[in-house]
């Protein structure tokens, strides 16, 4: 933008300078021929004007003595004969400059409402002093066709700034396009970064949760604490390799196995589960009642209850983590549209909107030694049983956790 403008201006100016130059050229040459026509004789006796006059004849023009008084005008204007010039207080600097011997343009002055400029060239005798000047004038023309070009530039200046302006638009475009593909391909890389290390990570924790759950079979055996104590580690064992196959079938790109589970009695075990760590936290649950609608039993989504469980774990804790010194925790869960809809909503600090548009992006986290991960997989297990997260947060009042589940189909238990 700043070449075009300078280019304009430069452009301007050159032809400006052509074309004064060309117009004073033209007027001294014209005032010139005219003062070396007129004798030393006919200043001396101006009353000799006749048409047989060579200086009236020839150069119907002005003649102003040195004195600065009109001494012929050739115009037809006898009433300004023996008054002062008025061109003299127009074009002063050129008059000083003739009388000085040498022929001058005067800058443009205004006129009759016109602009005009005057040549002033002196008529000398013969000992080269100057007894008097002759002048012409003309109208500055060429003005006229200044402000005509200055008017295209302009307009072409203005042309090309909203050229340059549309192309800078298409480039910040462009640029952020590219910038969005980068953080998407980062994204792809990191995410299949992630689905080779779950596979590793698949494989070499089911040989060692089979040797844990073999031995614990066998210590069933033995006394009854202990076979109880080995149910739980049968189980918790099964739940873990059920979790690492569902992480791999996540690296793979897979989606929910289809086992329908009810998100309803998922949620009662989940928050009955971390009764423990509630108090620990010393927060406290609101829970609503939940009553499944008359004749549709209770729910059932696209999603076993050990994902479901794993869903609602992870957003508990993260609730947890957003009131370090205590607060409420509460749990809403009903029907509506023929969807399971499940809140939860913390009494934490809130999340500012620049964070909660990031929020759930991959390898994305607040958390000094979290990965970004948990509610980037929380995500993906609702919607692989076709359902919905939506978190919504106000800072200083707390973040909104909304799980839409929708109905299996034919999935409701009696």
């Amino acid at each position: 933008m700043l070449v075009t403008a300078l280019g304009a201006t430069f452009a301007y100016r050159g032809v400006r300078t052509a074309l004064e130059t060309e117009f004073e050229s033209r007027l001294e040459r014209i005032v010139r021929r005219a003062a070396s026509q007129i004798a030393p004789a006919d200043i001396r006796d101006p009353a000799v004007r006749s048409t047989e006059s060579a200086s009236y004849t020839a150069l119907q023009t002005l003649i102003v003595d040195s004195a600065r008084v009109t001494l012929v005008d050739a115009r037809e204007r006898e009433e300004i004969e023996g008054l002062p010039s008025v061109l003299d207080s127009l074009a002063r600097p050129a008059f000083d400059r003739a009388f000085a011997g040498h022929a001058a343009v005067s800058t443009p002055y205004l006129r009759d409402h016109s602009v005009r400029r005057a040549a002033v060239a002196p008529i000398g005798d013969e000992h080269g002093h100057a007894l008097a000047v002759v002048a012409i004038e003309a109208e500055a023309a060429y003005l006229g066709a200044l402000a005509d070009l200055r008017h295209t530039l302009l307009l072409i200046a203005l042309v090309s700034l909203l050229a340059i302006t549309v192309l800078a638009a298409l480039f910040i475009r462009v640029a952020a396009s590219t910038a969005r593909l980068e953080r998407r391909l980062s994204r792809a890389e990191n995410l299949a970064a992630m689905g080779r290390l779950t596979a590793t990570l698949a494989h070499e924790i089911k040989n060692p949760l089979a040797v844990i759950r073999g031995s614990a079979e066998r210590l069933g055996k033995l006394e009854p604490e202990a076979r109880r104590m080995s149910d739980y580690v049968v189980e918790e064992a099964d739940r873990l390799a059920k979790t690492v196959s569902r992480y791999l079938e996540f690296a793979r790109g897979g989606v929910a196995d289809g086992e329908a589970g009810d998100p309803i009695e998922a949620l009662d075990q989940t928050l009955n589960l971390l009764d423990g760590e509630f108090r620990d936290r010393h927060v406290t649950v609101a829970r609503s009642a939940v009553e499944a609608p008359a004749g549709r039993g209770s729910p059932r989504v696209a999603l076993d209850r050990d994902s479901l469980k794993q869903v609602y774990l992870n957003l508990i804790l993260n609730a947890l983590e957003a009131m370090p010194d205590g607060g409420t925790l509460t749990v809403a869960a009903g029907e509506h549209a023929g969807k399971i809809e499940v809140a939860l909503t913390d009494t934490g600090a809130g999340i500012p909107e620049e964070t909660l548009r990031r929020i759930g992006s991959p390898f994305f986290t607040t958390k000094a030694r979290g990965s970004g991960l948990g509610l980037f997989l929380t995500r993906r297990l609702v919607q692989s049983a076709g359902g919905e997260l939506e978190i919504r947060s106000e800072v200083g009042r707390g973040t909104t956790c909304v799980v839409r589940w929708p109905r299996r189909k034919g999935g409701a238990a009696k």
